[in-house]
């Protein structure tokens, strides 16, 4: 074998990577008081709380968690960086990125299922690759933002966010 040449390197480093993601793990559980899944390869860790029931997930292909309400829309080949439900499931909050496609499409398509989901548009407002607005159902509201810009490379990217609440 050549000098510095380690077949097992790679493995090394995973158990490192894994051990490390399980120090940090249980230290940020027990100064929260909540359940914590890093995971490093994927960018994303989530919490949640046991005792509320509250979660949250952060990071480039964030899990939706269990409960998520379906009325939010998913637009397809979007990738979630926020997901965040509280334990009373009154309170839900998702925010993705989609690339590739105009934010006036995207704002247009996001309408139509969330009128199609028995919401009412209350407002609007659209301003240069922005859209925001907000919809009502019963004791729910709804509100919708999107933001557009050009990647580094020049490609389309929309980040938008739906926010989900209920009243009493």
């Amino acid at each position: 074998m050549g000098i510095g040449c380690n077949p097992f390197a790679g493995v090394q480093e995973k158990i490192n990577q894994k051990i490390g993601e399980a120090i940090v793990e249980k230290g940020i559980e027990a100064a929260s008081g909540g359940k914590l899944d890093i995971d490093a390869e994927g960018g994303s860790f989530n919490v949640t709380d046991p005792k509320t029931g509250e979660s949250i997930s952060l990071g480039m292909g964030a899990k939706i968690p269990a409960g998520f309400p379906t009325d939010i829309p998913r637009y397809e080949g979007s990738t979630a960086s926020i997901a965040s439900l509280s334990g009373d499931k009154k309170r839900a909050v998702l925010a993705v990125t989609v690339l590739g496609v105009e934010p006036d499409t995207l704002a247009l398509w996001y309408e139509k299922e969330i009128l199609a989901n028995g919401y009412q548009k209350k407002t609007e407002t659209a301003v240069t690759e922005a859209f925001f607005s907000e919809y009502t159902k019963g004791n729910a509201k709804m509100i919708m933002a999107i933001l557009g810009q050009k990647t580094d490379k020049g490609e389309l990217a929309a980040s938008v966010q739906i926010t989900r609440e209920e009243t009493e």
